[in-house]
């Protein structure tokens, strides 16, 4: 029994005397993935390898140009340091502290790491969020260069006032989605007394669903648009074709996607109840509106929109909803064929839809007479675990 107790002891120490301090890079960016609440995990992502371009791996924003490639070898190479967060009280406050620091930063920061050994680089799939490298547990978390805090956000952060209303401000200084919904997944956004970490992807919903609210209230009193207006673009073999035309504020998105069994299909419509959609479907639509909404919002009008997003292949569902997002906001900010009527932009739909309109409206009859006044049938899509 004593010699049990004494490799015991041994086995402790060892584990001690192979912990080490690791320096890494963060562009800055974390992610805040659930567990047993109130017990959340929040990752800090940072790369071990110093990097000119280090500020764009977790930054969208700036990846116009770049091929898919380019985009997984950044997000490899952000491990997520880890460390566990009580949601509900906040603790430890200083690891609280140092995750908010990093939100409200807008350069780089150098972090000190206590860990046991680093994993082996590789890609983890992160379910309806951009990929990144493994997760490695730490046991200390410290900011060991000087951070630049963004003022503005600071400023927001540290009123009392409604997540929502927040989440307008922020964005309205041209914030960027990723980056407000940082704030909000750490704690930084809400009433003083209510505020709570939240897993990424629900800080990414809630920020999207704050916005269009606030959308719809702005768009009510902008002159609805007398155009028909047709836009298209293309981001990693995935087509976007997007029909606006007069009416209320609206967006409707329809998905084909073309896998190894056939077409996966999916539909969601503003204003239709009762409609059933997939959780890949449903995530989305609501990155697809987000980015239609903040072109109304640029326009100052009010349009019906109607979005049919084809996908070839599957192989960007590794990217999360982000190319959904980028891919609309491509098509709208692009020189759009604009017609003066219903007819002409019906014909024009049609010559330029991938696939056929006869694709989008087999075995499921989405489109009442393509005219964007849609009527659900049926809802044939599987339902998928993304």
């Amino acid at each position: 029994m004593a010699l049990g107790q004494v490799h015991t002891t041994q086995t402790q120490f060892g584990q001690i005397d192979s912990n080490r301090l690791v320096t890494a890079f963060t562009p800055p960016g974390l992610s805040v993935e659930a567990a047993k609440y109130p017990i959340l995990m929040a990752g800090v992502l940072a790369s071990t390898e110093p990097s000119e371009w280090l500020s764009i791996y977790d930054h969208p924003e700036s990846w116009g140009g770049l091929d898919r490639d380019a985009i997984l070898s950044m997000r490899k190479r952000l491990i997520r340091f880890t460390v566990p967060i009580d949601a509900r009280a906040m603790e430890p406050s200083d690891s609280v502290e140092t995750l908010q620091t990093i939100a409200l930063s807008v350069i780089p920061i150098a972090i000190d790491a206590k860990v046991t050994s680093l994993p082996p680089r590789n890609l983890q799939i992160l379910g309806g969020q951009l990929p990144t490298g493994p997760s490695v547990y730490v046991k200390s978390l410290e900011i060991v260069s000087e951070p630049e805090i963004s003022r503005v956000a600071e400023r927001i952060s540290e009123q009392d006032i409604p997540a929502s209303e927040a989440v307008w401000k922020l964005l309205d200084f041209e914030y960027s989605l990723d980056q407000v919904a940082r704030l909000m997944s750490v704690g930084l956004l809400g009433r003083l007394d209510s505020r709570r970490f939240v897993p990424t992807r629900g800080a990414y919903k809630a920020v999207i669903d704050a916005f269009i609210s606030r959308s719809l209230i702005e768009l009510a009193e902008k002159p609805i648009t007398t155009s028909y207006r047709l836009s298209a673009s293309e981001l990693y073999d995935e087509c976007f074709t997007i029909l606006s035309q007069p009416g209320a504020p609206q967006v409707d998105y329809l998905r084909i996607e073309r896998t190894q069994s056939g077409l996966e299909r999916g539909a969601s419509m503003e204003g239709v109840k009762n409609l059933t959609m997939d959780s890949k479907t449903a995530l989305f639509a609501d990155h697809a509106r987000f980015s239609a909404y903040e072109n109304l919002i640029k326009r100052k009008e009010s349009a019906h929109l109607t979005i049919f997003h084809f996908a070839r292949t599957g192989n960007n569902n590794i990217l999360g909803p982000w190319p959904v997002r980028a891919g609309v906001k491509a098509a709208l900010e692009s020189n759009q064929v604009e017609l003066d009527n219903r007819e002409n932009a019906l014909a024009v739909l049609k010559s330029l839809l991938a696939p056929d309109i006869s694709v989008w409206t087999e075995e499921q009859p989405l489109l009442d007479s393509y005219g964007g006044s849609f009527r659900i049938i049926e809802n044939s899509s599987p339902r998928i675990n993304f």
